[in-house]
């Protein structure tokens, strides 16, 4: 038996800033959603469009009860968005890709 290898055709997913409140404080993500997925949900995405080719694997979490990927979080006190080179790429998640889905937002991933 052969396997064959299939490339990923790159699809339009929609990077969007995620802000919730914890018992510390205000935190953020930045995530994406494939946008026929977002366009089918009840719930609104906004954000900036990127395409991207991921695998499905990678969407691990849910908000709104639809897969999401989350790329990065933000690590600086206080408002996200008052920390734009204070992120932080979250495991098993590709740099390059934390780096395609924070660029329309203008954030930085730390070096490390």
């Amino acid at each position: 038996m052969q396997v064959i290898k299939r490339s990923l055709k790159p699809q339009t997913y929609i990077s969007f800033f995620y802000i919730y409140q914890t018992t510390w404080g205000m935190a953020g993500d930045i995530c994406l959603i494939r946008e026929s997925v977002a366009q089918e949900s009840v719930s609104k995405f906004i954000g900036r469009k990127v395409q991207l080719a991921l695998p499905k694997r990678l969407e691990r979490d849910r908000l709104a009860n639809c897969p999401i990927i989350k790329v990065a979080g933000n690590v600086g006190e206080g408002h996200p968005k008052d920390h734009p080179f204070e992120w932080e790429a979250y495991e098993g998640i590709d740099k390059e890709i934390a780096k395609a889905a924070l660029k329309p937002w203008g954030f930085k991933l730390i070096d490390s």
